[in-house]
């Protein structure tokens, strides 16, 4: 293999081709099986260890020098929980690349080009990549996203420490009269930091949606000194739980855990109700579950 076609396959950064080829590299070396071609005129190196990753430079790459990443793009950059719809891959939805009003939206394979007004306190730099700010990517994916995941977004944010409260609610007030600004305020009244799983913040929305008073996230519960558990969602004067199990709580051990642990609480008075990815696609049966028992242990 020649040296320089193996130089570019050990690098994993995506680059530009030009009509005379790439450093030296043939047509037929470009077009060979080294590399994936995300759009017209741009090689990646393959295998590459984060495709993701790859994908988004390459955008980047052969857009305008102002160019940023930006929605939900920006969000899988941030790791902020995106609703199934839009896909849990970046196969699965176009890279978003933004670019100043004035500039010509970038149009290729893969990349939804956009025109945004992004002050310079809008933007950063992660891992060499120019990307929209945790907040700024919120608000941006306000009008792509439903009410309850985009409270997931914002939990995570807050619990991640990627924002805090005032960043969202500056946000919010900056971009009143945009697209999606009244899903945003509607969901800075519903964030809450101490959730600690996109699940658990869907559930919790729903409830609340339902008229179910707001819960207490992830507290301690202790009897007698002694610690039992740590709840998902709690309303202690009536001593009601819901727990949301996600994937992780299928394993054998998990479950055994689980059940030791709920019946150490139903002992101790505490009825505990689990909630799972099944409930979340009929979520109208949940609040009149919480609702009925909230009532008859008032």
């Amino acid at each position: 293999m020649p040296h320089l076609l193996l130089t570019w396959l050990m690098s994993t950064e995506p680059f530009l081709v030009t009509a005379r080829g790439a450093r030296g590299l043939s047509a037929d070396q470009l077009r060979g099986p080294g590399f994936v071609r995300p759009s017209r005129g741009v090689r990646i190196p393959t295998p590459t260890p984060d495709p993701e990753r790859a994908m988004r430079s390459a955008a980047i790459l052969a857009a305008p020098p102002a160019a940023v990443l930006a929605d939900v793009a920006a969000a899988r950059v941030w790791g902020l929980p995106l609703p199934p719809r839009i896909g849990l891959h970046i196969d699965d939805h176009p890279v978003t690349v933004a670019v100043p009003p004035d500039v010509a939206r970038p149009q290729r394979r893969g990349v939804r080009g956009r025109r945004l007004r992004l002050p310079p306190e809008h933007v950063t730099e992660v891992a060499g990549q120019r990307v929209t700010t945790p907040a700024r990517t919120w608000i941006d994916c306000a009008e792509l996203v439903a009410l309850e995941p985009l409270v997931a977004m914002g939990d995570f944010a807050l619990h991640e420490a990627l924002a805090t409260p005032m960043d969202l609610r500056t946000m919010v007030g900056w971009a009143r009269r945009r697209r999606g600004v009244v899903n945003a305020r509607y969901a800075l009244t519903l964030v809450d930091a101490r959730a600690e799983s996109p699940g658990e913040s869907l559930v919790r929305v729903h409830l609340m949606l339902g008229s179910v008073p707001q819960p207490e996230c992830n507290i301690d519960i202790v009897v007698r000194s002694e610690w039992l558990a740590r709840a998902d969602l709690a309303w202690p004067a009536q001593r009601v739980i819901v727990e949301y199990d996600g994937l992780v709580h299928l394993d054998e051990q998990r479950r055994r855990s689980d059940a030791q642990r709920r019946n150490l609480l139903q002992e101790a008075g505490w009825l505990v109700i689990v909630f799972t990815a099944a409930d979340l696609k009929r979520p109208w049966t949940m609040a009149p579950m919480v609702l009925n028992a909230l009532r008859a242990r008032s």
